[in-house]
Formats: C-alpha cells, structure tokens, sequence
C-alpha cells in the first residue's frame, strides 16, 4: 500500500472546508453553506475522494478544525471527523480554525495578522499570529472581542479556514483534540 492521505475538516464558520493531501498531491474544497454542513459534508468528501482516486481506507490522518466558532457547526466537523477516524483507524490531530484562516496570507517576517470569525451579539472571535522561521507564532490567543477592541491594523475578516492550511499546520498540530468553546 502507498503512503496514506490526510483529511482535513473544518466546520466552525459558515464554510464547509475539506481537503485530502498526500505530500504535494491533493485538492481542497471551500463552499459557503451557512449553517448546512452536514447537508453536504459527505458528499463533498465521496467527490474529493473520487478526484485524488483515493478511497476511504486511505485515509491515514485526520487534521480537524478546533475553532473558535459556531457550537453546532464546530460539533459537526468534530463527530464526523472522529467518526471517520474511528473507522479507518486513522490519527487525529487539531489546529486552530483562526489560524488555518489566516495561515496562506501570513509571511516570513511580515507583520502580524489577526483573522476575525462574526459571532453573536456584535462580537468576534479573533487571535493575532506572525510567521517566523517558517513556524506560526501566536502572539495574542483566540478571545471574544468588541469591535470597539479590534486592532487597526491586519486585520482578516471572516476568512475561511484553508484546507492546505490544515494540512500545512501537520507538523505544528497537537494529536488529539482541544475544542475551543469561547
């Protein structure tokens, strides 16, 4: 058998993002659903699947999205990523949803990034990081803020968790799982 891919899984937002990756092969998906995830989530697997020509008992490692975000929208990629995992035997590992957000647009040396997630209420989730020696750097962790308490400056509003994002972040994940509730 060749070397396994990776399933990465994010729900937190009102984006759908899912990817399957092996070294450079792979493709991500992206798709807006509001609050529709699980409508579409396995399907969009069984077609990323059929793409990459992988099959399920492929599946060697799960990297899910741990938020901030949506309660039942984190839950959904949490239980169905567990699940699969369960099922194929597969590892799992968590990252950040803010920083599988803003992860593509972070550079080398460059200024500091906050992505913001909109919550309730006229608040946002929101952590700031820097890249530095090819390593994400948190500088401020994930909290609730007002938007009377947003930075200036760098700031990423309601971007996406990417799904290459997640697989890049691999080797920066925790094994297991660390839902953030905020």
């Amino acid at each position: 058998m060749g070397r396994m891919w990776t399933l990465t899984l994010d729900t937190a937002t009102p984006y759908l993002s899912l990817g399957l990756f092996r070294g450079e092969e792979g493709v991500g998906r992206v798709v807006r659903l509001g609050r529709r995830h699980e409508e579409a989530l396995f399907g969009l697997l069984e077609e990323v699947l059929a793409e990459v020509g992988a099959k399920r008992s492929e599946i060697g490692a799960l990297v899910l999205g741990e938020g901030p975000g949506s309660y039942t929208g984190l839950r959904i990629a949490l239980a169905a990523g567990l699940g699969v995992a369960l099922a194929q035997g597969a590892r799992v590992y968590g990252v950040r949803s803010l920083l599988a957000a803003c992860w593509p647009f972070l550079e080398e040396g460059g200024p500091p990034l906050t992505p913001l997630f909109t919550a309730r209420n006229r608040l946002y989730y929101g952590a700031t990081y820097l890249k530095r020696g090819g390593k994400p750097v948190e500088v401020l962790p994930p909290r609730k803020l007002k938007a009377e308490e947003l930075p200036q400056r760098g700031l990423l509003l309601d971007p996406p968790p990417d799904p290459r994002a997640l697989y890049e972040l691999l080797p920066y994940a925790r094994e297991g799982l660390e839902p953030l509730y905020l």
